[in-house]
């Protein structure tokens, strides 16, 4: 029951939380659910992995983790214990400074679960329309989180995502129903299953115009909550308005959930066509995605909302990398998720502590010299703006030459070209952002910060196992990665 407990753990930790009355027992319930998943998670990764990759199965094929799914499962764990560690000092000092509530500091405690509950239900649901819910849940916690100030902006955010990802998961309902549709008569007269891999066993079987009208809704859908360009103008507002503790379970994890379940029609669609079809269109949207994010960065005033556009650039860098298909580029794909996971919480917890030191996050306001008034939020700050530009020592220099070398070395050259050219440009304009802000010289009438030792532990843990796994790299892991990356390139 090991695929039910890793649900159940965060579901059930939410409901305590609904009726737990100190702030400290709330607190403490979200840390060890977390430390719970993460430690279950590590289980199924050993499990799968000793299996030679085959899949752990429960509830009659209900749920159901391959190595893709561990890899997600892995990813929303480390995550979401980063967050809920960081959210201890910061929902105390909002608090403090009557920025929220008690029922919304409840709210946080009670909703963060949920979310990653329905998180994880998506990547262990073998069902289809299962998995729709579990994206559709995700969307419902998210918003309310989003929304959690209270505030005229963040109220417009939560509206503005609930518009356009009921748009898109409508349109990915439909790529779901229609991919049903692909299936009917084709079973011998019984209904065809819903479950994914029953459908993959028959794809060659299935209708090809339904199941090619079904991946381009799909697309839509997904896309839409991934932040795929030209679908992405919610996730600027909702990353800059949502409590820094949400924005980086957005940035880090709940794009790669809708980017999952994309991945999982474009296996299917690919093994029912046998043509490049899906994986043009992600070679298409993920280059326009990269493309379109760093002229944005360039002009953007407001820090959350600059990193906001970074992420839709390392979206689109990993959906490039798909629809390549090359071993390299897949595989490095599955390093970039798991490298930007790691990387881009810290960035939003370093924007909170300075928007609860400054009360702004605006770049002009904040002026620069930011190291002198707030040197270990700056330091941080400043690593992993080195780690998300993709420079060295940092992983994602390591995943995204991973990707560049295999798309020169399988006859993508142009494609590989304006990789490298968006990637420069996005590099420019975050160190260009960030130097300015954390160099030169500091307003003196600024206090220095006073940073708690479980912040700074929040922060550093996500940037010392980064560094860890940049520098070494666990075999087993590595195998779980190759197969993960086989079942994407549709190989056996």
């Amino acid at each position: 029951m090991l695929l039910t407990s890793i649900l159940c753990v965060p579901f059930v930790v939410g409901l305590l939380c609904l009726f737990a009355r100190p702030r400290a027992l709330m607190e403490l319930l979200n840390i060890a659910g977390f430390v719970s998943v993460l430690i279950l998670g590590v289980k199924l990764f050993k499990t799968v992995v000793a299996n030679n990759g085959n899949a752990v199965t429960e509830w009659d094929d209900f749920l159901r983790a391959d190595a893709l799914s561990v890899w997600m499962v892995l990813l929303i764990s480390i995550v979401s214990l980063a967050t809920s560690l960081y959210a201890v000092h910061y929902f105390r000092r909002d608090l403090a400074d009557a920025t929220v509530t008690e029922r919304r500091f409840r709210e946080f405690y009670v909703l963060t679960p949920l979310f990653a509950t329905g998180m994880l239900l998506v990547v262990l649901a073998n069902n289809l329309g299962v998995m729709w819910i579990a994206v559709e849940g995700t969307a419902l916690s998210s918003v309310l989180l989003v929304a959690l100030y209270n505030r005229k902006t963040s109220l417009e955010a939560a509206w503005k995502y609930v518009m356009l990802g009921s748009l898109g998961l409508v349109l990915a309902l439909f790529g779901t129903i229609f991919t049903y549709a692909a299936a009917i008569g084709k079973t011998g007269g019984a209904m065809p299953s819903f479950n994914w891999s029953r459908l993959l066993a028959m794809a060659p079987r299935l209708d090809h115009h339904l199941m090619t009208l079904a991946f381009i809704f799909v697309l839509a859908g997904y896309g839409t909550k991934a932040g795929l360009a030209p679908m992405h103008t919610w996730l600027p507002d909702a990353h800059s308005e949502a409590p820094s503790p949400t924005s980086a379970m957005l940035s880090g994890v709940s794009l790669k959930i809708a980017l999952y379940a994309l991945l999982r029609f474009h296996i299917l669609t690919t093994a029912c066509l046998g043509s490049n079809f899906s994986r043009n269109l992600l070679l298409g949207f993920g280059l326009f995605s990269m493309l379109l994010a760093g002229p944005f960065i360039l002009v953007q005033t407001n820090l959350k909302r600059m990193l906001a556009y970074s992420s839709l650039e390392h979206v689109g860098l990993i959906c490039v990398a798909v629809g390549i298909n090359a071993p390299l580029t897949v595989f490095g794909a599955l390093l970039h998720m798991g490298y930007h996971a790691l990387t881009k919480p810290v960035l939003f917890f370093a924007a909170g502590n300075i928007h609860q030191h400054l009360h702004t996050l605006d770049f002009r306001r904040l002026g620069s010299g930011l190291v002198r008034t707030m040197p270990v939020t700056a330091l941080l700050l400043g690593l992993a703006a080195v780690a998300v530009s993709g420079l060295p020592p940092f992983g994602l220099f390591v995943s995204e030459l991973t990707i560049l070398v295999g798309g020169f070395t399988s006859h993508y050259a142009l494609v590989s070209v304006v990789m490298l050219m968006a990637l420069i440009f996005v590099f420019c304009g975050v160190l260009t952002k960030l130097a300015g802000l954390l160099l030169g010289p500091s307003d003196g009438d600024r206090p220095r910060e006073t940073i708690s030792a479980s912040n700074v532990a929040a922060m550093s843990l996500p940037l010392g196992t980064l560094l860890l796994f940049t520098i070494w790299l666990p075999g087993s892991v590595r195998q779980l990665m190759e197969q993960a990356a086989n079942l994407i390139r549709g190989v056996p």
